[in-house]
């Protein structure tokens, strides 16, 4: 999508991607490329273009607001042989470029996506370190040097993993990348499922952002880049361009008070950045909780009028209805509030969810983000939201549940020697191992690796579970959830907790300036309080989640979950019936918290295979 901003003169490139190259491309015809940019459509509905070379084939499907002919993509670069696809937004790209072209480089357009091409120039492979944004893009080189002629392709995404980017190897070993996996395969590359795959799923309710649940696509995981060249023959290795770095920041040299005063003036210049687009309306995810009642707040300080607000809540639902808190910021705020409401009667949403995922995904706010993005995208064409809160100020209750067990529990965590971080793994396990044995047929022995990037950090405390949050569960779960469903109805999300400064910043805190062992976000909680009331502060965490297990509590629910995991059902090619089975029953009888949650998660899995049968295989 392209968003003009007649205050900024930026050229803003929301859309999806595609880059093919190789050694023989000749079979990736126009109508090939054409159908497998179609399956992007959602993301880019209004031109899909691609330029193609000898060995590369650039193409980008792209939702436009205004039509203007400076920043579109592909792009090729003014003086060397480059060009690049790219989805997102640089929001340092002013200064990005006055550093350039005191650099000597000269510029064609006023748009961001010339920047990263001329940053690519300047600064190589390390480009992605001096941008500030959301983004993922694909550079083609085909440069001639002393060695002779490049045929290389650059890929890059963005440190938090909010804009996705796949690849995968077709027969005669040259590269597909893509915004979705649905557009690979419709470049002629089919899905392989994996076993092992849903053996993850199966763990975490959602694949991690290291891994997909074929055994022949790849992500490029948050934070890094890759690099393929068309002559060589070894696959790519993705590269970590960016972590959050352990830099404690010392209570003696800054004080709580300087602290929340920093982090105010970062969040507000992340909103600021934000709501660049002058001549586009830019609306807010408004559910009443501190994140994101706070990004309104300080969203509405930049525009003349009430900014659009949206809020969805849960018919029946008691505690987990959120509606009132978010009525009375928005009057509180001064915005122009749309409510909605989503039940255990929106099965079709579920299904139309579950049927766009590339991947099998089971967070229960999925039903709720769908809802709340078709919706808001008839409104406006971007959402500030507030996602990013919890993770970087301790938010969740699991930051502090180590201290506040029963006292068995405590007693038994002092015999089995486990930490803060061992017992939030056990706990953030959906499907244990010994679960998952008994569970799928080929009797996998589980390879999960529950840490991965967050082994890296040191520790086995709060920091090590902040550390998981931002590496694991933020991109797997949050931030894929959030791209696909707003994305599914043409709508951009931001998420200016997310700004990368403000994270660094923030994960250094003392853990004192940010939880206790009964609350987390303190520094947050009292900005907002120079806005809200403390008693609507400072009020149990409600969540986005839908309530699950009162959902299956009622009969006509139970009977949906009973004809989809029915005999025949897709998921008994991959799991025992028998153990199925049991654990509806005991969702249905005893209602007990796990066990509603695992049948929750198996039913996604039978609707997303149910959805997407055809499109994998299986070996």
């Amino acid at each position: 999508m392209e968003i003009w901003s007649n205050q900024n003169k930026q050229l803003i490139t929301m859309c999806g991607i595609l880059t093919i190259a190789g050694k023989n491309i000749g079979k990736y015809d126009t109508q090939k490329v054409g159908v497998a940019l179609q399956t992007l459509a959602h993301r880019g509905p209004d031109e899909q273009k691609e330029m193609r070379f000898e060995n590369c084939i650039l193409g980008q499907a792209r939702l436009s607001i205004i039509d203007l002919g400076g920043g579109k993509q592909p792009m090729r670069n003014n003086t060397e042989n480059i060009a690049i696809t790219f989805n997102g937004e640089i929001y340092n790209y002013k200064e990005l470029k006055e550093e350039l072209e005191k650099k000597g480089h000269k510029f064609s357009t006023q748009s961001d996506t010339e920047v990263i091409l001329k940053a690519y120039l300047e600064y190589g492979k390390e480009c992605p370190k001096y941008l500030d944004g959301m983004f993922a893009f694909a550079i083609w080189d085909e440069r001639q040097d002393k060695n002779g002629g490049k045929k290389e392709i650059f890929l890059a995404r963005d440190r938090f993993g909010k804009k996705p980017l796949y690849y995968a190897f077709d027969a005669e070993g040259g590269i597909v990348i893509a915004s979705e996996i649905k557009t690979i395969a419709a470049a002629g590359i089919r899905p392989v499922l994996d076993p092992e795959g849903i053996d993850a799923y199966l763990t975490f309710m959602y694949l991690p952002p290291w891994r997909t649940v074929y055994k022949n696509i790849f992500p490029i995981p948050p934070a890094h880049s890759a690099h393929f060249s068309v002559d060589a023959t070894e696959k790519i290795s993705p590269v970590r361009y960016w972590a959050l770095e352990q830099k404690p920041i010392d209570p003696k040299e800054v004080s709580y008070d300087d602290a929340k005063s920093h982090v105010k003036e970062l969040l507000v210049k992340a909103v600021e950045k934000r709501m660049l687009a002058s001549d586009v309306e830019v609306g807010s995810f408004l559910s009443g909780g501190v994140d994101s009642t706070l990004v309104t707040a300080y969203a509405q300080k930049f525009v003349s009028h009430p900014i659009k607000t949206f809020s969805v809540g849960y018919d029946g639902a008691g505690e987990k209805n959120e509606l009132p808190f978010a009525e009375v910021a928005a009057k509180k705020i001064g915005t122009d509030h749309h409510v909605l409401h989503a039940s255990a009667e929106n099965k079709d949403v579920l299904e139309n969810a579950m049927a766009y995922f590339d991947e099998p995904h089971a967070d229960s706010a999925d039903l709720a983000q769908y809802i709340l993005s078709e919706y808001t995208a008839k409104e406006v064409k971007v959402a500030l939201a507030g996602d990013g809160g919890d993770e970087l100020f301790l938010g969740y209750g699991w930051h502090t549940v180590f201290w506040n067990r029963p006292k068995l529990a405590r007693l038994k965590n002092m015999l089995t020697f486990a930490t803060p971080y061992s017992e939030h793994l056990r706990l953030v396990t959906q499907f244990s191992p010994t679960e998952r044995r008994r569970l799928m047929k080929d009797n996998l022995s589980s390879k999960v690796d529950m840490e991965h990037f967050s082994r890296d950090f040191i520790g086995t405390g709060v920091e090590k579970i902040n550390a998981f949050d931002i590496t694991t569960y933020l991109p797997g779960q949050l931030l894929s959830k959030v791209d696909m469903m707003s994305m599914r109805h043409s709508l951009e999300v931001r998420c200016p907790l997310l700004d990368y400064q403000l994270a660094e910043y923030a994960y250094n805190l003392p853990r004192a300036y940010k939880m206790n062992t009964g609350t987390g976000k303190l520094i947050l909680k009292d900005l907002l309080a120079e806005i809200m009331p403390r008693e609507f502060v400072d009020r149990k965490k409600q969540g986005f989640g839908a309530p699950v297990r009162h959902w299956l509590s009622q009969p006509d629910m139970q009977k949906y979950v009973e004809k989809n995991l029915a005999p025949g059902a897709k998921i008994y090619s991959l799991l025992r019936e028998e153990e199925v089975r049991k654990i509806l029953a005991a969702a249905f009888t005893t209602k007990r918290p796990k066990e509603s949650y695992q049948t929750w998660i198996l039913l996604c899995l039978e609707l997303w295979l149910k959805s997407h049968e055809g499109f994998y295989r299986v070996d």
